[in-house]
């Protein structure tokens, strides 16, 4: 299984995307589906306008080294094909002449196989075939080519959009994010300190606990916001301005509190939740839960959430 940022794929599941994507990206350019259970001649599908599509899953999470070389052979063997399938090719395409082959896979971690994919191009424009342009070029495509087409796939497959971050701030960056923010790690010391009853068993640790929880939360929830910004920015807009909004609630309810400042830090944290999920209906709970912990912690480092 490969894990991506939209998702984790094996070979079926990301065929299957990939397929969905082609339809729909590539519909005016009269994209047609090659099914492989006649025999398989190299290719997933191809354009009317000259464009070959072959994809590839990794099976594991392989390292950089490692992925560029099952990559990079999966590449080469399927090339191949070209030469052994010209004919057979030939009766399914006709006249079109074949201007690019993309290799459709997840990700890839090493430059080195956009090199190898010129090499490619530049030995296969050499051989002349009849069904190549001469200006016959060899790609390789990530997921990310298909952001836009990322949330209609997902809701045509019934399935929600999972932003899952492939990193995590260290404990490194965390403690030199701290040493530079320390009024925003004061205010968060203050207002967890306000949540916690002065007689409480280990107070000061607790109190330490749930801040290092706060500044973890809103770092690695950056990472969440910064991907949705990248790569659904309308999703990103239509976040931020439901955040505003209810901050200004978030201010009030601070403001006219007279209990207790936990009930009412469940009580934000509840009506938050609720908030984002009826926003995105169409965004995972986990995905949902991140954002919502990346909010209530700017809440505590800021100014927002405040208990008299």
């Amino acid at each position: 299984m490969y894990k991506t940022e939209h998702g984790n794929f094996i070979g079926t599941t990301w065929e299957e995307f990939c397929q969905i994507c082609f339809k729909r990206k590539y519909e005016s350019e009269g994209y047609q589906e090659m099914p492989s259970w006649q025999g398989d001649l190299g290719i997933e599908g191809f354009t009317r306008t000259g464009i070959l599509f072959q994809c590839y899953c990794p099976d594991e999470e392989y390292t950089p080294d490692v992925l560029y070389e099952k990559q990079r052979d999966k590449i080469t063997i399927d090339l191949k094909k070209l030469v052994t399938n010209e004919t057979e090719l030939k009766n399914y395409i006709k006249t079109i002449k074949v201007k690019q082959w993309i290799f459709v896979t997840p990700g890839y971690k090493k430059k080195d196989i956009v090199k190898h994919c010129q090499d490619k191009a530049e030995e296969y424009r050499k051989l002349k075939l009849s069904i190549l342009d001469e200006n016959f070029d060899v790609l390789i495509y990530d997921i990310d080519f298909f952001a836009t087409e990322i949330p209609l796939v997902l809701d045509y497959r019934k399935k929600k959009i999972e932003i899952n971050p492939l990193t995590q701030k260290s404990k490194t960056e965390i403690a030199d994010w701290k040493s530079k923010e320390i009024s925003l790690v004061e205010n968060a010391i203050r207002k967890h300190g306000q949540r916690i009853l002065p007689a409480t068993t280990d107070r000061d640790n607790k109190i330490n606990i749930l801040t290092q929880n706060s500044i973890s939360h809103f770092l690695n929830g950056n990472i969440t916001i910064k991907i949705m910004q990248e790569k659904f920015p309308k999703d990103y807009e239509k976040f931020m301005r439901v955040v505003s909004f209810f901050e200004q609630k978030v201010t009030e309810l601070c403001i006219t509190n007279t209990g207790d400042n936990n009930l009412l830090y469940r009580q934000i944290e509840v009506e938050l939740k609720f908030k984002l999920k009826e926003a995105f209906n169409y965004i995972d709970q986990i995905t949902i839960d991140r954002l919502t912990e990346q909010v209530l912690a700017d809440w505590i480092l800021r100014c927002p959430i405040n208990f008299e």
